[in-house]
């Protein structure tokens, strides 16, 4: 896959399809739900989108499902609840595994109809996880798990559930090298997983060398803005999600987005914005962050980017051009590019935007090496949507204009109070 065109839909398809797995990964962010869980435990709980809600350990979910908690899907549970959300009910769980899982050691994990938890990705990494969380009770549990995860008779249907088992491997210390044939791998998803073992170390994964890891992330990424594979689960989409998190913000050297790595990322700040602290009176010391001007809105870009791009320059002032002194807001040199922050409290500033925009851009990017490209970032304190798309296409008409990200204020942040106090 080539570089994507400057300026061009790369950023927003990934955001649109970035949501698509969100949503996905939501239907099943219920109290002990298998995927939900999983995808917790790939995502690593954390995403910004996401407010989980898979943690099933409490008495009453324990009571609800007494009658489950013996057979490999309630153990699973039972595992990725003690691992991930350790609680005042863990003893319990624990003496329900404790329990429990002597009797599945009992059974033929390699029954002949394959219905079995060695072939569920879900339950073979909680039962991994179970395992860990009684190992100093039911020490032979985690031997046991061992055993079935390098039998020989363990042949997984799928790239993807080889990609799982290695991982349990990998989390009860069952040494095993996983050489994934990434070239004859097609589905993005499988991708993903290969992908997520070798960036996060959760397995031993064996890679020729840095250039495949690049050209898989490169194929990866093409099949998720291309949807050339259906995602049709949490774990799937917890998978695809957690690679792009970590392709876009690998760094300002992975050149798979290039300049649109940094649209990709500023059009994540909405969503961003949902922890932006301003308490209401009913709490007794209520934090309030006020954003009133354009340098508030440059500290949060700053903080955004900079986790991406470590070569990020603060208030780049530019050569003169005759009598004229240019400073950009921020300059990302490795990508040649400048970012201009703008903030608008009335409608009316669109358009003042648009002709300071179009006056400063020749003198922005004129002598200026490395700076080529321009971005374009407006919070919108008055929330005049309707402004929004005249002001995006109209800058984007420009030459050399990579992006133009505009945000609104979120609706818990109130409008600031200008008013002068009276005497």
């Amino acid at each position: 896959m080539t570089a994507p065109a400057s300026g061009g839909p790369v950023p927003q398809l990934l955001a649109t399809q970035i949501a698509r797995l969100e949503q996905l990964i939501l239907s099943a962010n219920l109290p002990g739900h298998l995927d939900g869980l999983l995808a917790y435990h790939i995502l690593g709980g954390k995403h910004p989108s996401i407010v989980w809600n898979v943690d099933p350990m409490t008495p009453q979910w324990l009571r609800d499902n007494d009658d489950r908690l013996g057979d490999a899907p309630g153990l699973a549970i039972l595992g990725y609840s003690l691992a991930e959300f350790p609680s005042t009910t863990s003893l319990l769980g624990r003496r329900h595994l404790t329990d429990g899982l002597p009797g599945l050691m009992r059974k033929d994990p390699f029954q002949a109809d394959g219905v079995t938890f060695v072939n569920d990705p879900r339950q073979v990494v909680g039962l991994a996880l179970a395992a860990n969380a009684v190992h100093e009770t039911l020490p032979q549990a985690r031997a046991w798990l061992t055993e079935v995860l390098l039998d020989p008779r363990l042949r997984p249907a799928t790239p993807l559930l080889a990609i799982f088992q290695q991982h349990a491997r990998h989390l009860i210390g069952a040494t095993s090298v996983f050489r994934p044939d990434v070239g004859s791998i097609n589905d993005p998803v499988e991708l993903a997983g290969v992908h997520w073992l070798a960036a996060t170390g959760s397995g031993s994964v064996e890679l020729p060398g840095p250039e495949e890891l690049d050209g898989l992330r490169t194929r990866l990424l093409s099949g998720l803005l291309l949807e050339q594979t259906e995602v049709t689960s949490a774990p799937r989409a917890a998978l695809m999600l957690a690679a792009a998190i970590h392709i876009v913000t690998a760094g300002a050297h992975d050149l798979v987005l290039s300049r649109s790595h940094v649209g990709v990322l500023l059009s994540r700040f909405e969503d961003a914005m949902r922890q932006w602290r301003h308490d209401d009176e009913t709490l007794q010391d209520p934090i309030r962050w006020p954003i009133k001007s354009e340098r508030e809105v440059q500290n949060i870009v700053w903080l955004i980017l900079r986790t991406a791009f470590e070569d990020l320059v603060d208030e780049e002032t530019l050569r003169k051009l005759g009598h004229s002194t240019y400073r950009a807001d921020f300059g990302i040199p490795s990508l040649g590019l400048l970012i201009e922050v703008k903030y608008a409290r009335k409608a009316a500033d669109f358009k003042a935007f648009e002709k300071e925009i179009m006056q400063d851009l020749f003198g922005y990017l004129t002598d200026n090496e490395p700076y080529r490209k321009l971005a374009v970032f407006i919070y919108d304190e008055s929330c005049s949507v309707q402004e929004h798309g005249i002001t995006r296409n109209a800058l984007l008409k420009l030459p050399d204009i990579t992006d133009v990200v505009i945000v609104s204020r979120p609706s818990h942040l109130p409008v600031p109070d200008r008013r002068k106090p009276t005497s």
